[in-house]
């Protein structure tokens, strides 16, 4: 579970894995995903209530880690190893998902374009 309210997810994730074992690629998605500078009110016009479990860029960070964790959809996320490691139910990500206020076109277009840039600089 988180430590903090604060806490970035994909930092809390990377301590999961070890440096020398075979987990390479997750290494490089984590370090690629927590390298994203995403801010709550730039991308959802608000910002999350103090009294939440978890804020709007966290939701966002793990529905961003499920392809990683080979879960197909919100229901599956109860079933998976990843939900041991937060305390929420698949009511969280239904009703992120079915928030109307988001413009997830903005949302998807900055992350995309922070991804792009950083496996560019990566590759050079």
């Amino acid at each position: 579970m988180l430590s903090d309210k604060g806490t970035n997810i994909f930092s809390e994730i990377g301590k999961f894995f070890k440096e020398n074992d075979a987990t390479s690629a997750m290494n490089a998605i984590i370090d690629m995903t927590k390298a994203l500078r995403l801010s709550e009110k730039r991308l959802f016009s608000s910002e999350s209530r103090c009294n939440c479990k978890l804020t709007q860029l966290q939701v966002l960070g793990l529905l961003m880690l499920f392809p990683c964790f080979m879960i197909r959809n919100a229901y599956n996320y109860g079933k998976s190893s990843l939900c041991g490691l937060f305390d929420c139910r698949k009511d969280v990500f239904y009703r992120f998902i079915s928030n109307e206020s988001y413009d997830w076109r903005k949302i998807l277009a900055t992350v995309s374009l922070q991804l792009w840039n950083k496996t560019q600089y990566r590759s050079r």
